[in-house]
């Protein structure tokens, strides 16, 4: 049994670099508006969630046991983002996505080992395996927002296309959070015995959630919506305190995700 999961690990660490390969090889498409641009990515998209399913395979478990498939997971739900949004115009908002997608993609692979990971007995519930991916989805669709709100400042004439992405990021970004974060206290109290606890984690994804609520009610607030750019990429930093600032600055409960 050990060594048809070594065995499955191996393939996908030999696809993982495949798609390091053809992730690189991306940057010369990216900046384009060839038709083959949204292909090409999709099929790397693609390969990468065979990678996750067949390291999933390997451990008889979701693929988000420690910090290389996290970062590993939060790349791929960029790429993923960047597809939905992949017709937009500017070269910039494209890379600029992709740029914090490929930089997770490299660091999973430079700072963390690639070896199996099986879970311990607090992520054996369907309420893990439900909130964090679910919790990606909502940060990359945030960095979208970010990516967007840096395109607009460089767009010349119409800027609502940006504003549309930046919205969505808001929107569908916070209603998945919420219900993520309902997913997270059923995970809490089901680990911890609790719905709440005073984690760094938890309390960011408070501080977060109530910062994405108020750039969405921003709407009712007519001379406000002109802070809604700046504020994506204010919010950007603060996805990234969330996740990464409470792991490896902080320190948390929740470190291996």
């Amino acid at each position: 049994m050990m060594e048809k999961a070594l065995l499955l690990n191996q393939i996908s660490i030999v696809l993982y670099w495949v798609c390091f390969g053809l992730y690189s090889m991306y940057w010369f498409v990216g900046f384009t508006r060839w038709k083959i641009r949204f292909p090409v990515l999709l099929g790397i998209v693609i390969l990468q969630i065979a990678v996750i399913t067949i390291r999933g395979l390997s451990i008889g478990y979701f693929p988000l046991t420690n910090k290389f498939e996290s970062f590993h997971a939060f790349a791929t739900a960029t790429f993923m983002i960047l597809l939905i949004f992949s017709k937009a115009e500017s070269p910039i908002y494209r890379m600029t996505l992709f740029g914090i997608g490929y930089g997770f993609f490299v660091a999973a692979a430079t700072f963390f080992k690639m070896g199996l990971s099986f879970a311990p007995p607090l992520m054996l519930t369907i309420w893990y395996a439900l909130h964090v991916p679910l919790s990606f989805f909502c940060y990359a669709l945030w960095a979208s927002s970010m990516a967007a709100a840096i395109a607009r400042y460089f767009a010349k004439g119409n800027k609502k296309t940006y504003d549309v992405i930046i919205d969505s990021g808001f929107r569908y970004g916070l209603a998945a959070f919420s219900i993520s974060m309902i997913f997270g206290g059923l995970w809490g109290y089901v680990a911890w015995g609790s719905y709440f606890l005073w984690d760094a984690k938890v309390v960011w994804s408070v501080i977060i959630w109530f910062f994405y609520a108020t750039c969405l009610h921003l709407d009712y607030w007519p001379e406000a919506k002109k802070l809604k750019p700046p504020l994506a990429i204010v919010g950007f930093f603060i996805l990234m305190m969330t996740y990464i600032g409470t792991s490896f600055v902080i320190g948390s409960s929740h470190s291996f995700s």
